[in-house]
């Protein structure tokens, strides 16, 4: 087959057989490029970032319904408090915050300074592979809270619960809602 694409691109045929054959390869490639796009994607690089996002809003979901378990508890444990039920608003996911190596170049030319600043993130060798250092992780942020329970139509039980959750949460007392329950 392929001594006859030759004949035909090469040799002694008539051109019109020659633009046909070339005609017909430029369809098949299209058509294999055009087909590429219905095949499945490699799912390395698609997972990959899936599992990244996944594990973070895992991680901020278990810490988010943590928070309100121990809340609920707190909160039960007050006078006059009974049946809470707590939901807690996370303004972020867990942050991490890496090592980085600064450079700083100062520079004096005819009475002006200027400064130049790079820097680099510091990397670790670990089991052979260079994984960045992790300086900190700063928490999610909880921005607010809302509790339901029965009890608080007083309204000195009602101030406790709040201040409760205030310096629980060290969020201020104008983001957190406490309602009674019916």
């Amino acid at each position: 087959m392929i001594e006859s694409i030759k004949k035909l691109l090469l040799g002694k045929e008539k051109k019109d057989k020659r633009i046909t054959v070339l005609f017909v390869i430029g369809i098949v490639g299209m058509l294999l490029i055009l087909m590429s796009d219905f095949l499945p994607e490699s799912k390395a690089d698609s997972d990959t970032a899936d599992a990244v996002a996944d594990v973070d809003l895992d991680e901020t979901e278990e810490y988010r319904r943590s928070i309100e378990n121990e809340l609920s508890e707190i909160i039960s444990s007050i006078q006059g408090v009974t049946d809470v039920e707590v939901m807690i608003m996370i303004s972020s996911t867990k942050e991490y915050v890496y090592a980085e190596q600064t450079n700083v170049n100062q520079q004096t030319q005819s009475g002006s300074e200027t400064l130049a600043q790079s820097g680099e993130i510091v990397l670790e060798d670990v089991d052979g592979d260079k994984q960045p250092v992790i300086k900190k992780i700063i928490t999610p942020q909880i921005s607010g809270a809302v509790v339901v329970c029965a009890g608080v139509e007083n309204v000195q039980t009602k101030e406790r619960v709040l201040n409760a959750v205030s310096a629980a949460l060290g969020i201020p007392s104008n983001r957190i809602s406490v309602e009674p329950k019916n």
